[in-house]
């Protein structure tokens, strides 16, 4: 059964209740209240980011995706709106760099490579490793539409992420409503 956000039926009294009817106005509709589209991933391999560079963090390990919006082979930076999908999702992204005292670091949400205003966080470096944070924010997604999670830093050269057992970066979305 595809993927479509639910409607509400719009039946007349003395109609009978054949299985389309169910299919369409109950279950299809329950069934995607009960598992809306989600997806949860993370790093699993270092990743090295130029100085002074937003840069998508790639994907690589996936721990929920039930609809199929993340590809492990191109894109991995991305989680795309699956058709019939399109609604409010809240999302959530991790930068996890290597711990280094010298600069900043940063961290964005971004829909279709434009940054999401209200969807970063800036630090200055601290030396040891840190997960830096977007704010949670209820992002507007169309069919086709992707977000990734971007990170930046100044130390002067390039810098790896981190894969502690619990810190990674990571990417999380959720349907929330249309």
């Amino acid at each position: 059964m595809g993927l479509a956000v639910p409607t509400l039926a719009s039946e007349i009294p003395g109609n009978f209740i054949t299985s389309a009817l169910w299919n369409a106005s109950v279950y299809s509709p329950l069934t995607f209240l009960l598992n809306p589209p989600t997806f949860v991933g993370y790093q699993s391999t270092s990743q090295s980011l130029s100085n002074q560079n937003w840069t998508p963090l790639n994907i690589d390990t996936v721990s929920s995706d039930p609809y199929g919006g993340h590809s492990s082979t191109s894109n991995t930076s991305r989680y795309t709106c699956q058709a019939g999908a399109g609604g409010w999702y809240t999302a959530c992204g991790v930068y996890a760099p290597i711990g280094n005292s010298n600069g900043f670091r940063a961290v964005k949400l971004q829909v279709n490579g434009t940054a999401v205003l209200g969807a970063a966080a800036y630090l200055p470096a601290m030396g040891p490793e840190i997960g830096l944070v977007t704010p949670v924010k209820d992002i507007f997604l169309k069919p086709g539409d992707y977000i990734e999670v971007c990170g930046w830093q100044s130390s002067g050269g390039a810098l790896g992420t981190v894969l502690d057992s619990d810190l990674r970066t990571g990417l999380w979305v959720r349907f929330s409503h249309v």
